[in-house]
């Protein structure tokens, strides 16, 4: 499976995948042009996109899906919440490429098998993906406060982990943001912190070279280094070493994160 971040975090989100013939993209969060753009980067054509998966409703996460799909006649994937929440948004989108999905109901699509999971975010209904090819799986999760038991079951044996490290708390707390926001970005109907991050891959990790990307980071409240640190630290504590157990990098914000977790 080959997945590329195009770019992660409040600015806009979207993920590229690929297995076999099947070409994915999980939310569209920038324009199109910008897609498009992101695409040319990786020597993608647009046209060749056959479906996009809307986690949920906000702008960085459906920004350019009503373009996409109007220009290419991609398939485009959400729950009927998320649809009904989205419409204003994204606009006309073809009768027959409406594709209803039911939380945690999991099902093929072309090459992959898409596994909806629900996430706890200040939004009408929001999903994560677990995906899987034939040889691997990969977990997407982020714009989520909270991870469960049943969660963390679902995601266990991953070999791809496309992860949330929105926020340095002692950054959060001490920043500019208004309380409220403080408040809501530390809910569990919020944004999970790096050390949240650490935590839950620490449980996850099998020590079996899994990849992950963190992602979704605050300009404000998080830096690359700061996560990695706070991150590399929880999972060393739990006696895991980087580039021998794991690898981890950091997707970038506006720009394509080459290669991350391409297997070859």
């Amino acid at each position: 499976m080959k997945l590329i971040p195009l770019s992660s975090g409040s600015s806009g989100n979207s993920i590229f995948i690929e297995e076999n013939n099947t070409r994915i993209l999980i939310d569209a969060g920038h324009s199109g042009k910008k897609i498009e753009s992101l695409l040319k980067d990786i020597d993608v054509d647009p046209s060749t996109i056959d479906a996009i998966f809307v986690t949920h409703e906000h702008i960085d996460h459906v920004k350019g899906v009503g373009v996409l799909h109007r220009r290419y006649k991609m398939d485009v994937f959400a729950s009927e919440v998320t649809f009904r929440a989205m419409e204003s948004q994204v606009k006309k989108i073809d009768a027959e490429k409406i594709k209803i999905f039911q939380n945690s109901i999991g099902f093929r699509y072309k090459d992959l098998y898409i596994e909806p999971m629900e996430i706890y975010h200040d939004c009408q209904e929001g999903n994560s993906f677990i995906i899987h090819s034939k040889d691997e799986k990969a977990t997407i999760l982020t714009d989520t406060g909270w991870v469960n038991t049943e969660m963390m079951k679902k995601m266990d044996g991953s070999d791809i982990y496309y992860l949330e490290a929105n926020h340095n708390v002692e950054m959060l707390v001490n920043g500019t943001y208004p309380w409220q926001t403080k408040q809501r970005i530390l809910s569990n109907r919020g944004h999970l912190s790096n050390e949240n991050a650490g935590e839950i891959l620490n449980k996850l990790l099998r020590k079996k070279g899994e990849r992950i990307i963190l992602a979704h980071l605050s300009s404000d409240n998080n830096s690359p280094s700061i996560a990695l640190k706070e991150v590399n630290t929880k999972l060393r504590e739990g006696g895991k070493i980087e580039g021998v157990d794991y690898t981890i990098k950091v997707a970038k914000r506006d720009a394509v994160t080459r290669d991350e977790v391409e297997n070859e």
